[in-house]
């Protein structure tokens, strides 16, 4: 079993995680995100760096807006019906 980078325990292979990005106000949540591990004990989960990069520009536009518009800063939350099937 695979031990996790951060903590040394067992990790949890092919399951799904949250990431929450914070900019100068604006808050989105990510869930359900496909990952590749995903420690139970301390959380931290591995993505696959593709997944991650879909992630990124996902949430970078939201904070681009933020920066240009009067409204309120946000507090986005984006879930993901199912993971997607991860290639081996």
């Amino acid at each position: 079993m695979t031990q996790c980078p951060i903590c040394d325990e067992p990790v949890e292979n092919n399951d799904v995680a949250t990431q929450v990005f914070r900019r100068d106000g604006v808050v989105v949540t990510v869930t359900s995100i496909p990952a590749v591990s995903v420690c139970p004990h301390c959380g931290n989960a591995v993505l696959d760096w593709d997944v991650a990069q879909q992630v990124e520009d996902l949430v970078q536009p939201l904070f681009r807006w933020a920066e240009s518009h009067t409204l309120p800063k946000p507090v986005v939350s984006i879930t993901f019906p199912e993971p997607l099937a991860m290639a081996a």
